[in-house]
């Protein structure tokens, strides 16, 4: 992930920042502030909201990860950066159930994060900014959910759709490559509704919006590359006799040398 600062750690799990998140943390409370820059009332609210969002997405990558490690899985670290957040595992899922209960984990609690917000926004008599707030909350971590349930690798919904079919089909390595390729395919849609949205501007999205959805396609296919490129290596590395990994070219000693 390039240079991170470390937050701490909390159920023994590292915390870092990636300095890409600065930009969208300070993107969202822009937009969120818009048009009111003058007004110091708006600029709290912003702030405040884009940091209860990314305490969210914080809940929603711990979810996965306490989940995953009551499940065998162990993770070491959960990364915020650009695109959300992210957990290191030292290791895969061994069994397919494993892999379902920890990827559906992250969307189950941010529809339940999206639904306590929304809950809240029916409390009459609060007052406008902070109702839009809370709205916006409860909005947000609905649009994280979904977005996330989307069935391609390496998305929470991919990883779904991977445990079924490895569970169906008991075969890890060709799960994982149809996984990656339906990931690759949506990371393309992602681009080109992202190219078209630049020119046509549709449902009254702008060439703003246009831009960052290819941009997450593009995240998106890299991310579904990347991770097919790592199950090749798996597999030839699985189908290698040991003696082949193995080098054979090692250093002797001659036995008359004194080491004293």
């Amino acid at each position: 992930m390039g240079k991170t600062l470390n937050l701490g750690k909390l159920f023994g799990i590292q915390f870092r920042l990636h300095f890409t998140w600065f930009i969208i943390f300070a993107l969202v409370t822009g937009l969120l502030v818009y048009p009111n820059y003058t007004q110091w009332l708006y600029w709290v609210i912003g702030i405040v909201a884009s940091l209860l969002f990314f305490a969210s997405v914080v809940a929603h990558e711990l979810a996965h990860s306490l989940v995953g490690r009551a499940n065998g899985i162990p993770i070491v670290s959960i990364t915020l950066f650009i695109f959300g957040g992210v957990a290191q595992m030292t290791r895969e899922a061994t069994r397919p159930g494993a892999e379902l209960k920890m990827a559906i984990a992250g969307p189950v609690c941010s529809l339940l994060i999206g639904g306590f917000f929304g809950l809240l926004s029916l409390i009459p008599r609060i007052p406008e900014p902070i109702a839009m707030m809370i709205y916006w909350l409860a909005i947000m971590n609905g649009i994280l959910a979904a977005f996330n349930l989307i069935p391609g690798f390496p998305l929470d919904g991919g990883r779904v759709f991977r445990s079924i079919l490895w569970y169906f089909s008991g075969n890890y390595s060709r799960s994982s490559r149809i996984a990656t390729r339906v990931g690759q395919g949506f990371g393309y849609l992602f681009i080109l509704g992202g190219i078209l949205i630049m020119f046509l501007h549709p449902f009254d999205l702008t060439w703003f919006d246009g831009i960052w959805i290819a941009f997450i396609g593009w995240f998106l296919e890299s991310a579904a590359s990347a991770s097919y490129r790592q199950i090749r290596r798996q597999e030839a590395l699985s189908s290698m006799p040991a003696v082949e990994v193995v080098t054979s070219d090692r250093p002797t000693v001659p036995s008359d040398i004194d080491v004293n």
